[in-house]
Parts: structure tokens; C-alpha cells; sequence
């Protein structure tokens, strides 16, 4: 760990000066974890008042400046020094301010200073120890005769202060109803029985402290009839409890707002809980079986066995799953759920059930579906993108293993410009579109036809023995390009027009593992364009060397 940035110089001059200045505080000494440690006979001889019996300056004082007393305790070890202002536990009503510095240099520990309570008792530790259980005696109209002095360490009032007081008056207001019905019933119970309640007293300073109140009768005893309080003080169960019931809440009120559905299963698929999407969705109820059938009721039938595997996988072995599947809803057809099912556990690593997150994900599906048809698909003629036709060109030349060779066909269409100019843009899309129809319709099963750009196309043909064949799938792909008599018929201003497609070809082939796309690519490029230069007929056609 670092040392304080402050010198020993700066310190010691800290450290006289709470000497100098406050000769009458508090003094202890802390050890590097923060509890305090027996003073050293140095600090004893500077006639500063030890603390004696707190643990750490934390139980010097009220819980509302735990924080600031961390904060400062933390500052001191980073810095050398630092101080806070404090409420002690033994004076909430006054001031003080906590010093700490940092001494480990002449003592081997820190130094804790609390100076401003000169005028206060040696005794600034601890409150007392103070009391869970304390009794009451009251007579049969439920006045005070008797009490425990240690009730003023719960409720503030000394014993004297209560005897002859109603107990009804130190409950709480709202809980009025619930202790006089408690002590009706008690007064009809016979001798040496006792009744439970739990209720609210008032505190002197007006706080509410939660009691478990046992009362004995003894109102059928010959001499001194009474009911004996066991009051039990219960305040931090109670506030557990709220505290649990509020994050209860809170998490339901959660689960209702998020945009999912939510359900908690036990070991046995026993619904523990499930927000109100559920109902809609699956159709199950609290304390229902999630049961097969009400998974094949709505899973469609290719993805119900990953559905089950899911849920036994969380029950079973404790695996964390998510999955995609097909839901068919009855209002709204068939949707995609996208499904998160986490195990539960106990502490000992036993599965105790399940949660599991429905979230219809079919409009993000969609979308997803479709932004990956517009990145592989030209959107003009239906034949894969320029990008998606390179990806599987060269997805064909990193598989030599199942691959024998790799055609590709690059297909140019001539006087294309000449159609635009004449006819319209539109009659050149209608011709594009008609184009890579026919060249989808020639190649073989599996072959990619692309549109590599303006009026380009570029057919990949994968598993090709040779140049041979790669010639004979050019070939068929001008003859369909050649035989296509039909062409394109429309009319225009000048009366009926006929386009018939003419194009340039060239072919290469490369073995995987020899070539790369960009190569191939180029060498049917350059024979495309030797192709061009014959200009014979329709259609020409070059291999590349």
C-alpha cells in the first residue's frame, strides 16, 4: 500500500497542535484495519481522556454519520490527515469534531481525536447495551403497576413515568383496533394462558417501535390479579421485513412494466409467478404445471424439443439457455420468441426452479431478415449483391478439400448505354431484370448469379473439374442469351419496340488454393472485354488463358 502523501513534518505539526489546542478530547488509537487498538504510554502521558470500550470510531457515533466518518478514516490513510463533524451516540443533541491522523510512523498506529465535548463525561463510548426484552405488569383495565427499568432504554419513559399509565396510550394509533381486540380475547382466556400480538409503541422522541408482546393472565390469582407483557423488541425484524415486501414489490412492479414476459417455475414446474403478459402468451396461471402441453399448444412443432431441452437443462443440470423459436398465437398467428431461461439455486447448489424471459421478437426478426435480403440481394434484378457474390466466391476458393475447381462467368451487356439513351431508363431496367432471369434460369443448382455493378453480371459456379467444363457453362449461358427471341416487347412513342439482349462473356477457372477472387475475377474481366472487341453476333465469348 502507498504511504499518505502528507510528510512526517506535516503530520507530527497536525498532531501538536490537537495537543496544544484541545487538551481535554478524546483520544484512541486505531490499527491500519480501522478498530481500536490499547493506547501507547506516549499517547497516556498527553493527558488526553482515552475512549474506552467502542471497537472503532464508528460505534462512537449516531448511524446517520457512519459515512462521513469512513470517508474521512479513508482520506487519512491516502492523505495523513483528515477530520469530520460528528453527533456522538452519548450526546445525539451536540457537535464534535472527529480527527484522524495518521501516527504509524511514531506509534506503529493512528491517532483518533474527538474534540468539542470538553464539558462532557469521561464516559463518550457506546450507549449502553441495550435491552430486546423487557416485562410489564398491568391490572385488569390494562394500566401500567409495574415495569421493567430497562424499558426506558426501548421507549424512552422510565418505569416510574409509566406506572399508572393506560398501555393503551403508548400504542400506536393505528394499531388501537388490533391491541384492544389482542386484550378482549385475553381477558376471556383462562388463568396461566397467554395471547401474542404484534403492535407499534410510541417512542418518547414520537419514533415507532415494533414490539412482540406475549400476555400472561394471571387476573384469576386469589391475591394481586394482573397480566404480565413479555415485550419483545422486534423493530429490525420488522423493518427486514418491510424492507423484503418493498423489494418484493418493487421487482413485481418491474416485471409488470418490462415490455416481456416473466415466469418463475420451482423444481417440479410449479408456476411460482408470472407477470400479467403471461396470460397472453402462454396461457398459464399461477400455481399451474408448466406442462408439455401447454408448451406444443403454442411452440410450433420443429422447435419444441429445444424448448423442452431448455427447461430440463435448467432444472436438471443448472445450464443457462437462450433460444429463438416459433410461437403460434391464437390472435395474432405466428410470432418468433426470443427466450431467456436461467436456473435458480439454493446455497448449497441445489436447483430450486427456474426463470424464464419471453420477449416476441417478430417485427426485430423481420427486420433482421430483411436487412440481410438487402445486403444480399440487387434489389433491381433479384441476383446477389456485388458483396454477397464475392463473399461466395471466396468462401469457394477456401474449401480445396470438397472443391475441384471454381468457374467464373462475367457477363457484360453491349450497347446497354444505347437503350437507356434511346428507350428510357426504365426499358434499361426491365432489360437488367430480364437478363438476370435468364441467367439464373441457365446456371446449375447451386451456382451464384450476381450483379457485380451498372450493367455487369458475375456467375460463380463452385466444384468445376476444369476449364472444359467451366467453357461449357459459358456456353450454355450464351446460348440462353442467344436463343432468347421473345426478348422485350413494349410500346413507346414511335410505335412497338423490340430489345433483344447482346453481351460480351468471359470464363475462367482457378483450382482452390492456387487463386485468389480478386485474380479470378480479373482474368473473366480481361477475357469479357477480349470477347467485346470481336463483336460477332448477339453474344461473344472468350476463356481466359
Amino acid at each position: 500500500m502507498a504511504g499518505p502523501t502528507m510528510d512526517i513534518d506535516a503530520r507530527d505539526a497536525i498532531f501538536a497542535a490537537l495537543l496544544a489546542e484541545h487538551p481535554d478530547a478524546f483520544v484512541s488509537a486505531v490499527t491500519a484495519q480501522g478498530l481500536f487498538a490499547s493506547l501507547p504510554e506516549e499517547l497516556r502521558r498527553t493527558g488526553l481522556r482515552p475512549l474506552e470500550g467502542p471497537s472503532s470510531a464508528l460505534d462512537l457515533v449516531v448511524g446517520d454519520d457512519h459515512t462521513a466518518v469512513v470517508d474521512a478514516w479513508l482520506q487519512a490513510i491516502a492523505v495523513g490527515a483528515a477530520s469530520c463533524v460528528v453527533h456522538p451516540q452519548a450526546a445525539p443533541g451536540a457537535t464534535a469534531r472527529m480527527h484522524f491522523v495518521d501516527t504509524t510512523h511514531r506509534f506503529g498506529l493512528y491517532t483518533c481525536c474527538v474534540t468539542g465535548l470538553e464539558g462532557q463525561p469521561d464516559a463518550l463510548g457506546m450507549d449502553p447495551v441495550r435491552p430486546r426484552l423487557v416485562t410489564v405488569r398491568k391490572d385488569q383495565r390494562a394500566v401500567i403497576t409495574d415495569a421493567d427499568p430497562g424499558i426506558a432504554r426501548l421507549l424512552g419513559w422510565t418505569a416510574e413515568e409509566l406506572v399508572g399509565r393506560r398501555a393503551i396510550d403508548l400504542v400506536h394509533p393505528d394499531d388501537h383496533q388490533r391491541a384492544i381486540a389482542s386484550w378482549m380475547d385475553l381477558l376471556t382466556v383462562p388463568a396461566g394462558e397467554a395471547r401474542r400480538v404484534r403492535l407499534r409503541h410510541l417512542h418518547r422522541d414520537g419514533r415507532a417501535i415494533w414490539f412482540e408482546i406475549t400476555n400472561h393472565s394471571f387476573l384469576g390469582a386469589p391475591e394481586h390479579p394482573h397480566v404480565l407483557g413479555e415485550m419483545l423488541d422486534i423493530t429490525d425484524e420488522m423493518a427486514a421485513e418491510e424492507a423484503l415486501r418493498a423489494s418484493e414489490q418493487l421487482l413485481r412492479r418491474l416485471t409488470e412494466a418490462l415490455p416481456m414476459s416473466i415466469v418463475q417455475i420451482d423444481a417440479d414446474r410449479r408456476i411460482v409467478y408470472q407477470n400479467a403478459r403471461v396470460a397472453s402468451t402462454i396461457g398459464t396461471t399461477e400455481g399451474e404445471i408448466l406442462g408439455d402441453a401447454h408448451l406444443a399448444a403454442g411452440v410450433i412443432p420443429g422447435d419444441l424439443p429445444m424448448v423442452t431441452a431448455a427447461l430440463d437443462g435448467a432444472l436438471r443440470d443448472g445450464t443457462d439457455v437462450d433460444l429463438e423459436y416459433g410461437f403460434r398465437h391464437p390472435g395474432t398467428g405466428l410470432r418468433r420468441i426470443d427466450a431467456k431461461v436461467r436456473a435458480l439455486a439454493a446455497p448449497d447448489g441445489q436447483i430450486t426452479g427456474a426463470i424464464i424471459c419471453l420477449m416476441d421478437v417478430t417485427d426485430a426478426v423481420r427486420m433482421r431478415e430483411e436487412l440481410h435480403r438487402q445486403a444480399t440481394y440487387d434489389a433491381l434484378t433479384g441476383c446477389r449483391s456485388r458483396a454477397a457474390t464475392l463473399t461466395t466466391l471466396d468462401g469457394s476458393l477456401a474449401t480445396p478439400a470438397t472443391n475441384r475447381g471454381v468457374a467464373v462467368v462475367f457477363v457484360d451487356l453491349n450497347e446497354f448505354k444505347a437503350v437507356n439513351d434511346r428507350h428510357g431508363h426504365a426499358a434499361g431496367d426491365r432489360l437488367l431484370t430480364h437478363v438476370g432471369s435468364l441467367l439464373r434460369a441457365g446456371v446449375r443448382d447451386g451456382d451464384v448469379v450476381g450483379r457485380f455493378g451498372g450493367d455487369e453480371f458475375v456467375v460463380v459456379c463452385r466444384d468445376v473439374a476444369g476449364q472444359p467444363q467451366a467453357r461449357r457453362i459459358a456456353e450454355t449461358l450464351a446460348a440462353a442469351l442467344a436463343a432468347d427471341t421473345a426478348a422485350l416487347h413494349f410500346d413507346s412513342d414511335a410505335g412497338p419496340v423490340q430489345i433483344l439482349p447482346r453481351a460480351s462473356i468471359g470464363v475462367s477457372w482457378g483450382r482452390p488454393g492456387t487463386v485468389d477472387a480478386d485474380a479470378l475475377i480479373a482474368r473473366a474481366d480481361a477475357a469479357m472485354y477480349a470477347a467485346k472487341k470481336t463483336r460477332a453476333g448477339r453474344v461473344a465469348m472468350q476463356i481466359a488463358p
